[in-house]
């Protein structure tokens, strides 16, 4: 076998060393991006943190969405033909987020505990709920945000169902509540079909 001459080998040397530098930086640059996305995300007024669902996530079914600006602004063009209304409604979003689970004797505690928790955080917070239903086969409650002149900039859907799924659904963004329900039903977010029809709060034992 030859060996490569000095020449070669520091040619060689120097050729992946400048690969594994631009490498490096590209990394860097598009963590930098990702994380910059990110936090600008957290800062919508629209946004809701749900906290941390690891200890969910190992139940049989388990579906996450993540649907954000740039993302959404693609899909808004491709449905521009198809569905105008639903062009309209995806231009204005920033950020389409669902994680859905299936409910169990093992978990429906726990996540009826973190619904209850997501009330608290969200009334007491400028959020205004819209629907609240209670009975014993299901909960579900519906919030939004409104800014100063009362565009709504986020949506909240909190939903369980005993032997079914429990639901948690974030959308930021200029929203139209009455046509909400088109989004869900493009991309399969379960429990938004009914949101722009609900009147208000209703109880049941």
């Amino acid at each position: 076998m030859k060996r490569l001459t000095n020449k070669y080998s520091s040619a060689w040397l120097h050729s992946c060393m400048y690969a594994c530098i631009h490498a490096i930086m590209l990394v860097t640059v598009l963590s930098s991006l990702a994380f910059a996305q990110s936090s600008d995300l957290k800062s919508e007024p629209g946004y809701v943190d749900f906290g941390d669902f690891s200890d969910f996530e190992t139940s049989t079914g388990v579906t996450e969405v993540i649907l954000e600006e740039d993302l959404l602004s693609m899909l808004a063009q491709m449905s521009s033909e198809e569905d105008p209304n639903v062009m309209a409604i995806l231009n204005g979003l920033k950020l389409v987020k669902a994680n859905v689970f299936e409910v169990s004797e093992d978990n429906q505690d726990e996540l009826k505990s973190r619904i209850d928790q997501i009330d608290s955080k969200l009334t007491g917070s400028n959020w205004k709920r819209i629907v609240r239903t209670r009975s014993a086969e299901e909960t579900a409650n519906v919030y939004i945000k409104q800014n100063s002149n009362k565009q709504i900039v986020g949506l909240v859907v909190t939903t369980l169902e005993a032997d079914g799924e429990a639901a948690f659904v974030n959308i930021v963004g200029t929203i139209e509540l009455a046509t909400i329900g088109k989004l869900g039903n493009k991309f399969n977010i379960p429990h938004l079909e009914g949101v722009g029809k609900h009147k208000g709060d209703s109880d049941e034992d």
